[in-house]
């Protein structure tokens, strides 16, 4: 029985999202159960120093009842950020201890190590959440922040939005928006129901819309190209939109037209097949007449 840790990558924003897998291979020669309660699998966050942290909810509930024959593999992952407040810089040691019911025995993981560091704050607005149906006109409205933060992701740079309820609030989420290049600054504007629109050149000629709701979801990802001129953000008949740039349709896309029903239309490729190489003939000679001598 083998059972494994691991991250997508060692370095993370403060109350970024952590996807954790915990990868289990058995070697048992039984099928083994797993997921008949929520607590057959832990975990344990702790700082270089040996200091637990304590998660600030229950633990993550990973439900699901699955069975693992022998000799085969099965990997689990769970967002782990909702239930840590990792806010403080610095480095963290993470373990995974899964339950064997059958066997009434834990299995503790190897350590891997993560490190938090803060990003640079490029950008950042509070606003009031648009009032709910049923809500009286005259109510407060609660106020959220958006916060653009630029770190590195897997050796490359990139954008980072976080929502939180303001300085030392709560925070909803922290996620990556888009890989960015170092020599332009992102244009973010908030429209009137709250959600967040970025526009961020992510490549030498290659731009990515994003716009975020409250919640910290992105509800619409595209991607422009420069063209005769560069795509901007622009406040159209009560909207923010896009102008300029060349549209373009990419597989990550949101939201999706395959979701909606909609096929994108057919890419046309030339056909590559073989084809018989034609015969030529030769040119015949055109015979000469002599003509008479005078």
């Amino acid at each position: 029985m083998q059972v494994t840790v691991e991250l997508e990558k060692d370095r993370f924003l403060p109350r970024e999202t952590l996807p954790v897998r915990v990868k289990v291979v058995n070697f048992s020669g039984q099928t083994l159960v797993f997921g008949e309660d929520n607590e057959w699998l832990q975990f344990q966050v702790e700082t270089e120093t040996g200091e637990e942290i304590p998660p600030i909810t229950d633990p993550p509930p990973v439900k699901g009842r699955f069975t693992v024959e022998s000799s085969i593999r099965a990997t689990k992952e769970i967002d782990i950020s909702p239930y840590y407040a990792l806010e403080q810089a610095g480095r963290y040691l993470l373990t995974a201890k899964v339950y064997i019911r059958q066997w009434g025995k834990q299995i503790s993981t190897k350590a891997v190590k993560f490190d938090v560091s803060n990003g640079a704050v490029l950008w950042e607005q509070a606003f009031g959440l648009p009032l709910e149906n049923g809500d009286p006109s005259g109510q407060p409205r609660q106020i959220r922040r958006y916060v653009l933060q630029q770190a590195k992701r897997l050796k490359a740079m990139s954008l980072y939005a976080r929502v939180d309820n303001g300085p030392g609030g709560k925070v909803h989420r922290v996620m990556p928006v888009c890989s960015m290049v170092s020599f332009n600054t992102p244009k973010a504007q908030v429209d009137p129901k709250g959600n967040l629109h970025v526009l961020c050149q992510s490549g030498g000629r290659e731009y990515t819309y994003s716009v975020i709701d409250p919640d910290g979801q992105i509800k619409v990802r595209r991607q422009y190209l420069i063209a005769s001129d560069r795509p901007r953000l622009d406040f159209r008949d009560g909207n923010i939109v896009v102008v300029g740039g060349f549209k373009l349709t990419r597989p990550d896309d949101l939201p999706s037209k395959k979701k909606g029903g909609e096929e994108p239309e057919p890419i046309i490729v030339p056909e590559n097949k073989p084809r018989p190489i034609p015969k030529i003939k030769p040119p015949v000679p055109v015979p000469t007449t002599n003509s008479p001598r005078r």
